[in-house]
């Protein structure tokens, strides 16, 4: 039968196929804290899409200005901004310090110092209390199966809302590398909203949901790049001379007067839905 734990279970399986190389969670935080100047960075490109999402959404929920917000991995910001910039109070939530302190830059630099608080921590080791009128993960990691998912229903006091995959997101040098590295294809995301949308349909939910599709091109300084993928996969134990070998050289052939060109491809499901 099709009822949450069928969901719960098959949302288990395909996160431990698509998980087939774990990192360490003190290197997951390091790298994280590495790329958060870098993810600002591409926040920036991607300002359009992020504020088109965040103006469709308070468009539909019944959230108001003044209302309490927890962004559960908020990152440098990449929804938390706009979210503040519509009269909501955020509190980030991160483990990567890196990522709160440059939240903290980019809220000073657009106004928004007041209305977003940094909170370092582990969503794992919040209590399963409404403490929020809401509370927010979009692609964050912390949301990975049925009891974090039940978790935040638990901590808000009016809506949820998660964004994740939908299917597609490609990072065409990424992937071209770990087929370089590895003799089997790139995993996919570890997270698809499918999931988490049943689960919540077979509790009794009936989430909104909106899909998004989008594309970029980003020209990255070779160095950093390099650098970038050297971390990324020593994070998932693909490290040493040979692979930091290979991926220089990978990168420096594909590299035009010194920058490198990204192409991404990218599907998400923003979904919302009401607190019992």
């Amino acid at each position: 039968m099709y009822n949450a734990q069928f969901w719960a279970k098959a949302w288990d399986e395909y996160r431990q196929t698509a998980n087939r190389r774990r990192p360490d969670p003190k290197a997951w935080v390091e790298f994280w804290n590495s790329f958060a100047g870098r993810y600002a960075e591409h926040n920036d490109d991607n300002r359009q899409t992020h504020q088109e999402i965040i103006d469709n959404l308070t468009a539909q929920w019944p959230v108001q200005a003044g209302d309490t917000l927890l962004d559960i991995g908020c990152g440098p910001g990449t929804y938390a901004l706009p979210l503040a910039a519509k009269g909501i109070k955020v509190t980030g939530l991160d483990t990567a310090a890196q990522m709160l302190s440059t939240l903290q830059v980019q809220a000073g630099q657009a106004g928004l110092s007041n209305a977003i608080t940094p909170l370092h921590a582990d969503w794992n080791d919040l209590p399963s209390e409404p403490a929020y009128d809401v509370t927010f993960a979009a692609k964050s990691p912390a949301i990975n199966d049925y009891n974090t998912l039940m978790k935040m229903i638990k901590v808000a006091r009016k809506v949820c809302c998660l964004i994740g995959f939908a299917g597609q997101h490609d990072l065409d040098l990424r992937r071209q590398l770990w087929e370089q590295l590895l003799p089997e294809p790139a995993p996919k995301p570890s997270f698809d909203i499918i999931y988490p949308l049943n689960i919540l349909y077979q509790e009794g939910y009936r989430p909104n949901l909106t899909f998004y599709s989008y594309s970029h091109s980003e020209q990255e300084p070779l160095d950093e790049l390099t650098a970038h993928y050297i971390r990324y996969f020593a994070m998932l134990g693909i490290a040493g001379s040979k692979a930091e070998g290979i991926i220089s050289r990978f990168l420096q052939d594909r590299a035009v007067d010194g920058l490198c060109t990204e192409q991404s491809a990218t599907t998400v499901g923003v979904m919302w839905w009401k607190v019992k």
